[in-house]
């Protein structure tokens, strides 16, 4: 499913999660991220998978990528499950490997299943400033924590947000 189009589309089967991230994933794409996921597994029964695709990936920013982190811990705290990388493109591993995600996260080589039905992130889900704010904070702080050099790249744009979510609270 080659696309010119950068975009986060989603799919369920049976009790399993997909994510597919095509083209360039940036902050503004993955605002209702978390949204969505939690709308779809509160149907859910347990066990349950959430795979991200990332074989049509272009680029992932740091906050795509924080996210994913903080996904796969929060998921793993509560309920002892976690997010799987399905087929990362050398691209998509290249980004992975130089944040060190490649140590924490979990990989499939297998292709998700051809028969699902994707669809689009609901745009009507409003995320005002402050959560969006919340959440890139909290992405670049799940980065911080994996590696000396990333909490270096990362922690003055922390001390940036912190600020302006202690003004704006």
């Amino acid at each position: 499913m080659k696309t010119s189009e950068n975009q986060l589309l989603i799919a369920s089967k049976g009790n399993d999660l997909y994510l597919q991230a095509l083209g360039h994933i940036t902050a503004n794409l993955c605002f209702p991220l978390r949204s969505m996921i939690m709308k779809r597994l509160s149907s859910f029964s347990q066990p349950f998978e959430i795979n991200i695709d990332l074989s049509e990936t272009d680029y992932m920013d740091s906050t795509f990528l924080g996210i994913m982190v903080a996904l796969d811990k929060g998921l793993f705290a509560k309920l002892k499950t976690h997010v799987y990388i399905v087929c990362p493109n050398e691209i998509s591993l290249k980004l992975l490997k130089n944040m060190r995600l490649d140590k924490v996260l979990n990989f499939k080589n297998e292709p998700i299943p051809q028969d699902l039905t994707f669809e689009r992130f609901d745009d009507s889900i409003d995320i005002d400033e402050l959560e969006q704010l919340k959440i890139v904070l909290d992405s670049h702080d799940k980065l911080c924590e994996l590696s000396e050099e990333n909490q270096k790249r990362f922690a003055p744009l922390c001390n940036i947000l912190k600020n302006q979510l202690a003004e704006k609270s």
